[in-house]
């Protein structure tokens, strides 16, 4: 019989354990006893959601800040300390790394981490990007040198830790992204009529490929009628990031309707008809590309880690080269030309998130590796 435990998941936001609210119920079913941590402000009382409670540890989440990222090591760990949980799971850079550490030193027993993708610091463009990831490259292999399992969501990304050594092959374990609620994001087919709409949605950062989708939108509107062009998304801090106010001007000029933030992508992936990310941030497989292919909308993406998972092309939608309008402008104006490809990409994309990214099979997946089943 399997040794139920206490397990501690840390990730760096409340909405992203949120996301991810299949799995931790899973864990409380099989008989575990579950605390989330999170930077989020919460309640005085730890909130209990589903048998989950969750305590809030602040970080800062962009940048190189020493004394801060101290300050919420030692905080983890004071919280490692009083909660004696007896296995870590940690989500995304800064908790995966300070979460291992400060786990290790409270004498957690066993540590896990998901890497969601490489983000920022594994871009290496910019001078900050090479020293962000120079620092990380060396704290991701201390933090996991001791992790029992690392999961990673597209092979590429496994491919460059194990490249340079961050992790060993026994330590690895591929699955399929974070996986989709194939239920909750039910298919509906894309609305009929003239107009073919496309939405971009995203965190407002420019590595996400946001001006290229204006710059394009702007060029089709001018020679093309019956366009409907929608950018959503959260603003985002940091040097490449974007705020609202800058957005909702940008989109003005290029003619796209900015919706700003919400809770809720459905409505939005309903009303339109292709789903378009032409992202160069190193993703891990891009969780709102799953929705969009589960409520069953053509995709149009780069070929880059984790997008590639999401997307046979000519299939289910068409592949554009990263940081080009030109391209992009291409990809999009086909569907123009045929709209007839609308519906039919869009029923192989429900069929591609059917096959591969079901979220009780990725879940169940993880927790058996992990021995909690």
């Amino acid at each position: 019989m399997t040794e139920k435990k206490k397990i501690a998941v840390l990730a760096s936001s409340k909405s992203f354990l949120d996301s991810r609210m299949h799995f931790l119920q899973r864990l409380i079913r099989a008989g575990n006893e579950a605390f989330c941590v999170v930077p989020d402000r919460l309640p005085a009382n730890p909130l209990f959601e589903n048998g989950v409670a969750f305590f809030s540890v602040p970080l800062q989440k962009c940048g190189l800040n020493p004394f801060a990222d101290l300050l919420f090591l030692l905080r983890l760990k004071a919280l490692f300390k009083a909660q004696r949980p007896d296995m870590l799971i940690a989500y995304t850079i800064k908790p995966v790394i300070y979460g291992c550490l400060a786990a290790r030193m409270a004498g957690v027993s066993e540590l896990n981490s998901v890497i969601a993708g490489l983000g920022y610091a594994f871009i290496n463009q910019s001078w900050r990007q090479k020293i962000a990831g120079f620092f990380a490259t060396r704290l991701y292999r201390c933090a996991l040198h001791d992790n029992r399992h690392v999961f990673f969501q597209n092979p590429d990304d496994q491919a460059d830790f194990l490249k340079i050594g961050i992790v060993r092959p026994e330590q690895c374990h591929l699955v399929n992204g974070s996986g989709v609620d194939l239920d909750y994001f039910a298919f509906i087919p894309p609305p009929s009529g003239e107009k073919i709409s496309f939405i971009l949605i995203s965190r407002l950062l420019r590595e996400k490929g946001i001006l290229e989708f204006l710059a394009a939108a702007d060029s089709l509107r001018r020679r093309h009628a019956q366009l409907e062009f929608r950018l959503l998304g959260p603003s985002e801090p940091g040097p490449s990031g974007f705020s609202e106010e800058e957005m909702l001007r940008r989109c003005a000029d290029a003619g796209v309707e900015f919706c700003g933030r919400t809770d809720d992508v459905r409505p939005f992936l309903q009303r339109s008809s292709v789903f378009v990310l032409p992202t160069w941030y190193r993703e891990g497989v891009p969780r709102i590309i799953l929705e969009a292919l589960s409520v069953g909308r053509a995709i149009i993406t780069t070929d880059s880690p984790g997008c590639r998972e999401t997307l046979k092309n000519g299939v289910n939608g068409f592949f554009v080269p990263s940081r080009n309008v030109a391209g992009l402008e291409e990809a999009m104006e086909k569907f123009i030309v045929s709209p007839g490809l609308v519906a039919k990409m869009g029923l192989e994309s429900r069929r591609l998130a059917e096959e591969r990214f079901n979220v009780h099979q990725v879940n169940e997946q993880m927790l058996q590796q992990l021995g909690l089943l």
